[in-house]
């Protein structure tokens, strides 16, 4: 049986410096659909725990919000504050654990892009406990993951199969990958990378990970026992949530 570790530090070491160019046009749907809710919740202060090279801080700090940036990994880090540099702005990026780290108390906490996925059951119900402590009472978190009764059906784990390509400067990318999931809701994935120049001998690199995917039930029972309550699941984009029918999902849960 395929097993699940938590993500160590180094996780996205290797991945960093083309991830916007592979995900940064993805983030658009959900990106508009946190702005629209941030705001129906009226909340101002954001913190993203797993914030990457900061696609949710840039759009939301643009849009008027006050965020803080925290990620496990120092190359997305880097990344993000030479993004921030370069537009000039003023945010606070931190290097730290969403099990462990404690920013403040904010209106809102997001962990996006199935960032909890990263994370052990176990270790996934530490970082809730840690995650209540940096919300204001009633203050919101919101999270996405793949939708674990969607993809075990009908073998639809083959609608994440990717052949991206991607050209920057001389520089052309190519990222192939295909998963695969079982029954206890832990999704592999194997990605081989090649990146070339128009003259140069391609450079082929090939990686795997894990991640853990729950159904939305299980999220609802995961998010009660941790305090909790939740307010709503639906698609990424804000559509009706269907246990056959949606890919990805948000749930959005207050603090009790």
């Amino acid at each position: 049986m395929t097993s699940h570790t938590s993500a160590k530090p180094s996780h996205y070491d290797q991945e960093a410096k083309y991830y916007d160019e592979f995900n940064e046009s993805n983030s658009r749907a959900i990106n508009r659909f946190l702005e629209k809710s941030l705001k129906s919740y009226q909340s101002k202060t954001v913190l993203d725990l797993a914030c990457g090279t900061g696609s949710q801080l840039f759009w939301l700090a643009n849009r008027g919000f006050d965020v803080t940036g925290c990620d496990i990994n120092a190359n997305m880090l880097k990344i993000a504050r030479y993004k921030a540099r370069k537009r000039k702005m003023d945010i606070q990026l931190i290097k730290g654990d969403m099990r462990t780290t404690y920013a403040g108390e904010f209106d809102a906490v997001i962990t996006i892009f199935n960032a909890i996925g990263h994370l052990t059951k176990h270790d996934f119900e530490k970082a809730l406990r840690n995650i209540h402590r940096n919300l204001k009472r009633g203050g919101i978190y919101l999270f996405d993951i793949f939708n674990l009764n969607y993809l075990i059906k009908n073998d639809r784990i083959t609608t994440l199969t990717i052949d991206w390509l991607k050209h920057t400067g001389k520089t052309r990318m190519r990222e192939i990958q295909y998963s695969t999931i079982n029954q206890h809701g832990i999704l592999a994935s194997y990605t081989t990378s090649i990146t070339w120049t128009n003259h140069g001998k391609p450079a082929k690199s090939t990686h795997s990970q894990t991640l853990q995917i729950y159904t939305a039930k299980q999220l609802r029972e995961i998010l009660t026992r941790n305090g909790f309550k939740v307010i709503r699941q639906c698609g990424i984009d804000g559509s009706r949530f269907s246990d056959n029918k949606t890919e990805r999902f948000i749930t959005i849960a207050a603090k009790r």
